[in-house]
């Protein structure tokens, strides 16, 4: 049998914290599913929030229990939303279990990672058509050259040998062609494929924009 440890102390103040934020989250991705008509919503998203958090504090095997009582929760909901419109709440289910899994976060203390996790998945929620509409303006070309920049920064260019490869100590491919070699391989390829990306990226968003500025007005 399960039992909390009878010595465990809550102190009141980082407990008030802990449920305040963790509340607060669940609110915070919880209204975003509300304005899209969701089947989970403000209510059920705060509490689940706060379910992974009073389940950290007290054990992490209440986590274990907790988190399959949600995935039960999921189940239900995807077979009556299948049964009445033939469709899944994948989004939907994804982030209740985010959300539970935040509130595990700020029960443990992590409260920056949980906070700045559910600003990242409000605003994904909250720019799908935008996104959709940028996945959509994307073509074939601008694919392939961000595969092959992937593979040269991430996969090819680390496995460059770290030493001057010529006579004339003048070509040194990971250090930049330098005359130090004790540049670092990741450290140096991070920098290459975050300024070829960053212009990838301008050059996106630049056609991006003309395009929407074009766009006929409805």
């Amino acid at each position: 049998m399960l039992l909390i440890d009878p010595s465990a102390e809550f102190p009141y103040r980082d407990i008030a914290i802990k449920i305040a934020l963790s509340s607060g989250i669940g609110l915070l991705v919880g209204l975003e599913r509300e304005w899209s008509q969701k089947e989970i919503g403000v209510r059920t998203f705060a509490i689940t929030s706060m379910l992974g958090m009073l389940t950290s504090v007290m054990s992490p095997a209440y986590v274990l229990g907790a988190l399959g009582g949600v995935l039960l929760l999921l189940i239900f909901l995807n077979c009556h939303s299948l049964l009445r419109d033939r469709s899944l709440e994948l989004t939907t289910s994804i982030c209740f279990i985010v959300v539970f899994f935040l509130g595990v976060l700020v029960g443990q203390g992590h409260a920056f990672t949980a906070a700045t996790s559910a600003v990242f998945v409000i605003m994904l929620l909250a720019w799908k058509q935008e996104l959709e509409r940028f996945a959509g303006a994307l073509r074939p070309e601008e694919i392939r050259s961000a595969v092959l920049l992937g593979m040269l920064s991430v996969v090819i260019y680390p496995l460059l040998p770290n030493h001057f490869v010529d006579r004339w100590e003048l070509l040194n491919p990971p250090a930049g062609g330098g005359r130090s070699s004790s540049s670092s391989p990741a450290s140096d390829s991070s920098t290459i494929a975050c300024c070829a990306s960053i212009a990838r990226a301008g050059n996106i968003t630049r056609r991006y924009s003309a395009d929407w500025s074009t766009a006929p007005l409805r």
